[in-house]
């Protein structure tokens, strides 16, 4: 258990974090290379597999043997050579037909590592996820924990229903739906926890995922979002 202490320094140096994503903006999986070898390209095809190309190696993924996401993650990290986390998106999340295709462009996060964010297709996936994680960048402290404060969302989705606005717990590599309620239309909706006083919680390293989702159909929006708005301490 923490010290009051060391409780107490956490809270002093809490931050509030809010991380957005609209029409095939959600990071799936972000990726970065390891080992001594260079990396020279990560493409996905969206029905097949991604390939991560090094100067000295080449490793396939393939979505029909490595069928959701979680999978996916699992065997790039077993290669030794790349290293991957989820982020907006669930670990039993299909694979196939599911993430934007075409080669990936490097970008570097908060920590100055470069990375590949392979982005989910919205109108593909049927939904829009947003992750709130003390460890969206490689290289974040461990002893972190969130807490989720209101999310905004407005998406151009078929139809409404229950259960389609969901607040999913990721603690490790088990996820638990915490919340569930009938989804808005293609209006700006918020909810707010205690008027915005209150907080969903997790333990240390703990994840949540906002997500909004369609059975049928969801459209390539330029207005679609999901908005959180949580702390980090």
């Amino acid at each position: 258990m923490a010290s009051l202490d060391s409780v107490q320094v956490r809270a002093i140096l809490a931050s509030g974090v809010t991380r957005q994503a609209g029409t095939d903006e959600p990071i799936a999986i972000r990726i970065r290379k390891i080992g001594s070898e260079t990396a020279t390209s990560v493409t996905v095809t969206t029905d097949t597999n991604i390939v991560l190309v090094g100067s000295a190696t080449t490793d396939t993924v393939a979505f029909a043997t490595y069928t959701t996401y979680g999978s996916v993650v699992d065997q790039i990290n077993d290669t030794g050579r790349w290293e991957a986390k989820i982020l907006d998106a669930l670990r039993s999340k299909a694979s196939t037909s599911t993430l934007v295709a075409g080669a990936i462009s490097a970008g570097t996060d908060a920590n100055g590592v470069i990375v590949w964010d392979a982005t989910q297709d919205t109108s593909a996936s049927l939904q829009i996820a947003i992750c709130l994680t003390p460890r969206l960048d490689f290289n974040a402290p461990l002893g972190h924990r969130v807490k989720l404060q209101q999310v905004v969302y407005s998406v151009n989705m078929g139809t409404a229903a229950a259960d389609s606005f969901q607040i999913w717990r990721r603690r490790g590599s088990v996820e638990t739906q915490v919340f569930g309620e009938l989804s808005v239309d293609t209006t700006a909706t918020t909810l707010n926890l205690a008027l915005g006083n209150g907080t969903i919680t997790g333990k240390d390293e703990d994840e949540f995922v906002v997500l909004v989702k369609d059975a049928a159909t969801l459209a390539n929006a330029t207005s679609n979002y999901v908005r959180v708005v949580g702390i980090v301490e």
